[in-house]
């Protein structure tokens, strides 16, 4: 569903506020902003560096309640996703799992 990533569950006040933050999508279709597909990927930029952002603001809390570091087996990873997780896991590095995952749930928007 839409809401395990888009409405991660933190505390209720968090939930309630991404529903109306994320219920303007669900307005802008009904109001015909983004009502067909050509609509849609014109704004589909625009719409993923919102979702980006948020992300990476939140610590991808929305892939946090299902991914942890801690249920990772690490060493059984490739080489290249082992260094990075290992970097990642580390809070000071910054890094989220948004910084490396883009396009990981949904395909990524055109650059234009």
């Amino acid at each position: 569903m839409c809401s395990d990533c888009h409405v991660p569950k933190r505390n209720w006040f968090s939930e309630m506020h991404r529903k109306i933050v994320a219920g303007s999508d669900c307005l802008a279709e009904l109001m015909g902003t983004i009502d067909t597909k050509e609509k849609f990927e014109a704004k589909r930029m625009v719409m993923a560096k919102r979702e980006w952002s948020r992300m990476k603001e939140s610590d991808s809390i929305g892939c946090r309640n299902c991914h942890s570091f801690e249920a990772m087996d690490i060493e059984s990873q490739a080489k290249g996703a082992r260094s990075q997780h290992t970097d990642a896991a580390m809070v000071a590095s910054g890094k989220t799992c948004i910084d490396c995952h883009k396009g990981i749930a949904h395909r990524l928007p055109h650059i234009q």
